[in-house]
């Protein structure tokens, strides 16, 4: 061999050994990312299961009347602070979900979920859960409740949020404090119970977005399971105080009137 071959040779077999190398480099690259990829998922998982067992705890302590409503929705406005959305959304999607049924008028569509443990089985929880799935032209039109609370994390998209204070009953009509009129966007949660912000009402914004909703019922014994009322406050009689006397009118009447547009 003369000595330019040689080299040449020697170059070939210096290159093919770098390609190895980089290949082997990159293999072991790309498995790491993987490895570190699942066990982001599962440091996300774990969170996300403590964060459900959160939720388990202070629904127990409101059942049980170690918390009042207004300190349960300060909890669980707590909770959203902490917990990622994607990963929520991650074992949300692995869990056992099914339709509630067709929506009424305007309603979104609400899915039920139900949580799975770690071994597979389902969770009795002391809340229910749900999602609710709004397309640009559904509304939760504007409402009131009784004998129960609920939260509303919006996991998708942005909501105009408004809210409102149940002072008390007359008659016929509800008489109420407005208290809240925002954007909520992804992340952000909303709360209502008895001492406050009882009447809410959500428009999607913008396009489709859903909500992952904690629901508690059944808090007062000897009562119903819940009492939900719709309210008219457009249409509502404005006191001296700012206070507004609000006509309660059926859900019908309701999903006509409170439409996306208003």
């Amino acid at each position: 061999m003369i000595p330019g071959e040689e080299a040449s040779m020697q170059d070939h077999l210096l290159w093919g050994r770098r390609e190895t190398l980089g290949a082997f480099l990159s293999a072991f690259a790309a498995v790491a990312l993987v490895r570190e990829a699942r066990g982001a998922a599962r440091s996300g998982e774990a969170a996300v299961r403590r964060w459900l067992d959160g939720q388990q705890d202070i629904a127990e302590a409101l059942a049980a009347g170690r918390l009042s409503g207004a300190r349960w929705a300060a909890e669980v406005e707590r909770l959203a602070r902490e917990v990622e959305v994607p990963a929520l959304m991650a074992v949300v999607n692995r869990s056992e979900i099914s339709r509630a049924g067709p929506p009424f008028g305007n309603d979104p569509q609400k899915r039920l979920i139900r949580f799975r443990d770690a071994a597979g089985q389902p969770r009795r929880l002391a809340y229910g859960a749900a999602l609710f799935d709004f397309q640009p032209h559904n509304v939760i039109t504007p409402h009131g409740h009784r004998h129960m609370v609920s939260a509303h994390l919006v996991v998708a998209g942005r909501f105009r949020v408004r809210n409102f204070d149940r002072l008390g009953d007359e008659g016929g009509a509800m008489r109420l404090r407005p208290t809240r009129d925002y954007v909520a966007r992804t992340g952000q949660v909303s709360t209502m119970c008895s001492e406050r912000d009882n009447v809410h009402w959500f428009v999607p914004q913008g396009g489709p977005a859903t909500t992952f909703d904690v629901v508690i019922s059944g808090l007062d014994p000897g009562a119903p399971d819940h009492l939900i009322q719709a309210v008219d406050p457009l249409r509502a009689r404005r006191r001296a105080d700012g206070t507004l006397l609000a006509p309660v009118i059926g859900f019908a009447e309701s999903s006509r009137r409170y439409t996306a547009a208003i």
